[in-house]
């Protein structure tokens, strides 16, 4: 069986999703008032679906491997996540190194569910 690559447009699809729901829950937040405290769980859940998202769709697209495409998908954004909590000093509390997880665990998810998902289309 031939490996299919990504292109670079479905590439750019997988950060769009993510930018997409990272936005959505800012605008929600925004226009529910939420507190400051608050901010820090609905990033995290945001992120955390950007990434079953994109897992999902890396998998449904590449047809093979999905846990490991979800798999790499979220340890990626995981690093990205890590990078950017580096000015603020936040990157050794115990909340950041769960939103790492959160976002490996969830591209892991997706990656699976994607592959899954392809596998049944093709079945029936």
């Amino acid at each position: 069986m031939s490996e299919k690559k990504f292109s670079p447009a479905e590439l750019r699809f997988l950060f769009v999703v993510t930018a997409v729901c990272l936005a959505a829950m800012a605008a929600w937040m925004v226009a529910q008032k939420c507190p400051g405290t608050a901010a820090e769980p609905l990033a995290t859940a945001a992120v955390g679906v950007g990434s079953f998202c994109g897992g999902w769709v890396a998998a449904f697209c590449k047809k093979e491997r999905g846990l490991i495409c979800g798999l790499v998908q979220g340890v990626f954004y995981a690093a990205l996540l890590c990078v950017l909590s580096i000015p603020s000093g936040a990157i050794t509390e115990s909340g950041a190194q769960m939103r790492f997880a959160t976002v490996i665990l969830c591209g892991s998810i997706g990656g699976f569910l994607g592959m899954k998902s392809r596998e049944h289309k093709r079945r029936s």
